[in-house]
């Protein structure tokens, strides 16, 4: 049972328990404090026990061991972020090898070069019991079955996958649950509901939660994982690392203001100590170490605590140059030696460095990139060398396309490992040590704190994009972080190929397109950094997490149709080698998902399917572990951001600059920023009435001519989707002084309405911080303000509000609803959608036969909105009678399809077409106006063309604003292009139903 345990260590040179002795319950540490009142769990000396271990080596982890009187050993878990007392969290926990039972109260180091070299304290120690674990939910069916009482936990990890169980801690007490996922040695630790539970729903304060970073001590001692190092850093300490012939003075601390990586070296440099090992690094950290991982996020930023580096497009790769045998070793992001394919790199290594640094060796990570005769990076070029084998054929193409090493970390300087010094040391360090005399090895260059500048600068050069780094961040092997990001220019994505189609015409001997999957790190939800190296993903049973993100049919080359082909011919599997997909274009093979490809595309849709990719290349440096699906996380505009903290601060005063005056006081005040107004889903974090200002701040350009001039309905949600709302025509409070409103006479109320009406963005800003989700202006302008506030009734077009501007038809699916309630909306389905689709194609045939300019937006729920621009001398009674005319066109060419009917009951089955909304006073969500539902889906303008690949839940307040940045409004000219509505009248009397 502990034969992995005994061949992972040295116990010659760890203090780990050998296993070969058995720790005496009177030996252990009792526990007492940690009574707690379960029913029929009386406390029992012959109980088993527990520990939970935290652990501060490379990363910080807490190892869960649970006491197997039968098989006498400790079961182990590895928990990254640690336990939880909230039972809505999920905790990921990675079962590993048995422990012996002596580890149970195990405290100490465990050195450097040694297996989980780091700092253990036992973080809570205590005794627990089993229960039937039928009080846990999975969501697979063998999951769901009660499993019988048994009397040893390894009965339950072996036979059941799942293990309920009681804690009796001095930390954690009550009821836990671990069940194992699909995914090899994964599980999930969740801690069920009682009395010692945690959460949202608890009326614990919040800073109490997390008892992690309450109780960071062991119950032992008392000591933190700090208190055990051996290795501590003291800054008013100065001391010299002798490398070689040299000694290197600097410092951990940062300087307040460094400059550019030019003149880092010319600081003085105080000193810091490094982590020493006893035993030869070159082999075993070499082989062991990967390349440290950037997260995605979605925007530029400005930071003083960061820089920002060019993201290369090449090969990553990590080097070991070795002085003493004068060789040197590269080695690829898959950990394969590729060190043959670039001698020109080879030979200049050995002459690029100052050999007065080191003695023995150095370890560094950078990318290899082909240049263009311009200097810019060319991948197509690079890939002509990627897998070539021939000596004499390496030789050539190392002429013809030389290779540069830009190299932006180094790792270990003899036997010192660096990683843990911040990145700014470890560039200090390599400016000292890279010559400036090459022109082969090149020191990336960084611009600091001006991510935003840095970012514009490479997008007017065509580059990939820029890497940000957090100046004090250690390097993290193997992981993707959040202390380095990467902002692309285009949307990139690593896929795996996992099938593909016949092609036609030209190519058909190749494929038409291929089926495309990554691995998706989110179902599991959890957080964990991504370290997927050896993560062999051939076989059926280790893709779990294989999730289909699309097809790509576009991009190839016949050089790369005819490659590509031929390497999947040879890896054809007879089943599909993932779990769900959600529609095929035509007959598939299966392949092996192996092969890796690089795409762009537009974006995500809400279901994780990347909109119109477009195949790049091939990306046979990448493994396939590392294709995992990247999601960008937003970050804040500094304008919001900046208003967040002053509203922290009590001090919050929104000002702008009117018409090039001095700074004016807007008498403004926006509150509760922070507030979620939509709850966090699987795919997004919480969005937040300053998420909602924010977009409404972006998309104003294009919002406000639409609303200009026009009264609007405000439909106010205060506390978001989810709280109280209700609907407010006439505003009778204060207002600021750039907020205009016309009075309008109501025959149903028999008095004035005081409309607000959005001509300006501090309006729109103003009426968001009131609550407004969704903007809901007239179709029809208010003419004259004066003539208006002056009638007791508005048929006059001196007002215009009589008078529409366009002629609406809105479409809504009823395809699906209950019969019992009237009142309900129809639930958001794509096959409804679809039919509305149906719908409106056919609406617009009506209008192309009859010559009428048409434009189209969808609802922002689940229907679809035409509009007609029309000359504004027609009444709302005349276009309601105009768009009553064409619903029953509709109706005969589409019969049984479409109903008009007011009851909701009686539309089942059926699209409604609501030709009332032709009225006055009546109002539809305006154009990039958000919608109060989950998702944040937003009412955007389309083409007809597009209409047919489209899905509403694609349009959310996090993809609208830079979609529609990028691409020309079908909107633009809806204002202007009137139509009369005489003329078309005219040809409807010649038209054919």
């Amino acid at each position: 049972m502990l034969d992995e345990y005994k061949r992972k260590r040295n116990f010659r040179a760890s203090p780990e328990p050998n296993g070969n002795n058995s720790l005496n319950k009177e030996n252990f540490a009792d526990p007492a404090a940690a009574s707690i009142s379960t029913d029929d769990h009386s406390r029992s000396k012959s109980r088993p026990r527990f520990v939970i271990q935290k652990h501060e080596a490379t990363r910080l982890h807490y190892d869960f061991r649970l006491e197997s009187t039968k098989e006498d050993v400790l079961l182990s878990w590895v928990i990254p972020k640690g336990p939880s007392l909230d039972p809505s969290i999920k905790r990921l926990a990675i079962q590993t090898e048995d422990h012996p039972v002596e580890y149970l109260s195990f405290e100490g180091v465990i050195p450097e070069g040694n297996y989980g070299a780091g700092t253990v304290i036992v973080w809570d120690i205590g005794e627990y019991s089993l229960e039937k674990n039928s009080s846990t939910k999975y969501p697979t069916k063998e999951h769901l079955e009660e499993i019988p009482e048994v009397s040893d936990v390894s009965e339950l990890e072996k036979k059941y996958g799942k293990i309920t169980f009681v804690l009796y801690g001095k930390k954690l007490r009550g009821k836990f649950s671990l069940v194992k996922t699909r995914t090899k040695n994964q599980w999930l630790l969740i801690k069920l509901k009682d009395e010692f539970a945690r959460g949202s729903n608890n009326s614990d304060k919040s800073d109490e939660k997390d008892i992690t970073k309450n109780r960071p001590e062991s119950v032992l001692t008392g000591k933190k994982n700090s208190d055990l190092t051996q290795y501590k850093s003291d800054k008013t300490v100065k001391k010299d690392l002798k490398t070689g012939n040299n000694i290197i003075k600097y410092s951990a601390e940062i300087p307040e203001n460094p400059n550019t990586l030019d003149t880092l070296g010319d600081h003085n440099l105080d000193t810091v100590n490094l982590v020493s090992t006893n035993r030869s690094l070159k082999q075993i950290s070499f082989e062991e170490i990967r390349p440290m991982l950037p997260s995605l996020t979605d925007e530029p930023f400005n930071n003083k605590d960061w820089i920002f580096e060019i993201k290369w497009d090449g090969v990553r790769a990590i080097t070991l140059v070795d002085r003493l045998t004068k060789t040197c070793t590269i080695k690829s992001r898959r950990g394969d030696t590729i060190t043959l394919r670039y001698p020109e790199l080879v030979h200049t290594f050995k002459n690029a460095l100052k050999e007065d640094m080191f003695k023995d060796f150095v370890i560094l990570d950078g990318e290899i990139v082909i240049l263009d005769n311009d200097g810019s990076p060319n991948f197509q070029n690079h890939q002509k060398r990627m897998n070539i084998d021939s000596i004499k054929s390496i030789e050539i193409l190392s002429e013809l396309y030389p290779a540069v090493y830009y190299v932006f970390d180094i790792l270990y300087l003899d036997n010192n490992n660096l990683m843990q010094l911040p990145f700014t040391e470890r560039r200090k360090i390599l400016v000292k040590l890279v010559k400036n005399s090459n022109s082969k090895i090149r020191i990336s260059d960084f611009v600091e704190e001006f991510g935003i500048d840095a970012f514009e600068t490479i997008r007017k050069m065509g580059l990939e994009g820029i890497i940000g780094k957090q100046r004090n961040s250690k390097y993290h092997s193997g992981s993707r972080t959040r202390d380095w990001l990467k902002i692309k220019n285009i949307k990139t994505q690593d896929c795996l190929v996992i099938g593909y189609t016949w092609g036609e015409g030209n190519r058909k001997s190749y494929f038409g397109s291929l089926l495309l999957a990554a691995i998706d790190n989110t179902q599991n939800n959890t957080q964990t950094n991504t370290n997927n190296n050896n993560k062999n993903v051939n076989s059926k049973n280790d893709i779990d997490n294989l999730r289909f993100i699309g097809h790509t049919g576009s991009g190839f080359s016949f050089e790369n149709l005819s490659l590509i082909h031929k390497k999947l011919r040879e890896i054809e599997i007879p089943y599909c080698p993932v779990d769900y997909i959600p529609y095929l274009n035509r007959e598939t093979v299966w392949v092996r998902p192996i092969v890796v490809i690089e795409v762009k595309f537009n974006g995500w849709t809400g279901n994780k399917i990347m909109r119109a990719p477009i195949f790049l290349r091939l990306r046979e440096d990448k493994p396939p572990g590392q294709c995992v699906i990247e999601f960008s996380s937003p970050m804040h505009s500094p304008k919001f951001a900046d208003i967040i903290k002053k509203e922290e601060r009590g001090d919050l005063k929104i000002t702008n600059n009117k018409n090039g005056d001095p700074i004016a006081d807007l008498d403004q005040q926006y509150s509760n920023l922070k507030k979620e107004f939509w709850s966090a889903t699987e795919y997004r974090s919480a969005i937040t009435k300053g998420d909602l200002m924010e977009y409404y701040d972006k998309i104003s350009e294009l919002l406000l001519p639409y609303l200009r001039d026009r009264p609007v309905s405000l439909s106010r949600y205060p506390d978001g989707i989810y709280g109280k709302a209700f609907y407010q025509k006439d505003w009778k409070n204060i207002k600021p002084y750039y907020v205009r409103t016309v009075k309008v006479y109501s025959e149903s109320n028999n008095d004035e309405i005081n409309y607000i009406v959005c001509n300006n963005k501090e309006t729109l800003l103003w009426l968001v911080n009131l609550g407004c989700i969704e903007i809901h202006p007239w179709n029809s302008r208010v003419n004259n303000y004066d003539q208006c506030n002056k009638m007791d009734v508005i048929e006059t077009e001196e007002c215009g509000l009589n008078y529409p501007d366009f002629i609406v038809f809105d479409l809504d699916p009823y395809i699906n609803i209950d019969n019992e309630n009237e009142s309900k909306e129809p639930a958001y389905s794509l096959g409804a959608f679809r039919t509305t689709v149906d719908i409106a194609l056919s609406l617009q045939g009506i209008f192309d036969e009859l010559n009428i300019k048409s434009y189209l937006k969808t609802s922002g729920k689940t229907g679809l909105h035409i509009f007609v621009p029309i000359i504004n001398k027609y009444t709302h009674k005349q276009t309601r009678e105009f768009a009553q005319i064409i619903s029953q066109i509709l109706n005969k060419r589409n019969p049984g399809q479409i109903t008009t009917e007011w009851k909701t009951t009686n539309r089942k089955g059926k699209v409604f077409l609501d030709y009332n909304q032709n009225s006055i006073g009546k109002t539809l969500a305006s154009v990039f106006s958000t919608r109060p539902v989950e998702d944040a889906i937003v009412s955007v303008p389309l083409t007809w063309e597009e209409l047919a690949d489209i899905i509403p839940t694609d349009f959310t307040i996090k993809t609208v604003p830079g979609l529609y940045k990028r691409k020309i409004n079908p909107w633009k000219d809806i204002l202007s292009h009137k139509q009369d509505l005489e003329e078309i009248l005219a040809r409807i009397s010649y038209f054919k139903v």
